[in-house]
């Protein structure tokens, strides 16, 4: 089962996109992550580099209206 992490709408520090990404992308406990973020929160760049540190590859990017969605496979 792949999880989904929606990182849009944070309200607050601790729901910061990037704080809850690397919660998530450190623990390297899944091997399949479906990320949903607004790219003014957390820009496409930032992310595949982030990702990338953490033993994860960006595999799949799908542009939408306000936010996007990403694919990561752990490498």
């Amino acid at each position: 089962m792949v999880k989904v992490l929606d990182l849009r709408g944070a309200r607050s520090c601790t729901d910061n996109p990037m704080v809850k990404l690397l919660n998530v992308l450190n623990r390297g406990a899944d091997l399949e992550l479906h990320i949903v973020a607004s790219g003014s929160d957390l820009p496409l760049n930032i992310l595949k580099l982030v990702a990338s540190k953490s033993g994860y590859e960006v595999v799949r990017v799908e542009s939408r209206e306000n936010y996007y969605e990403a694919t990561l496979r752990k490498k």
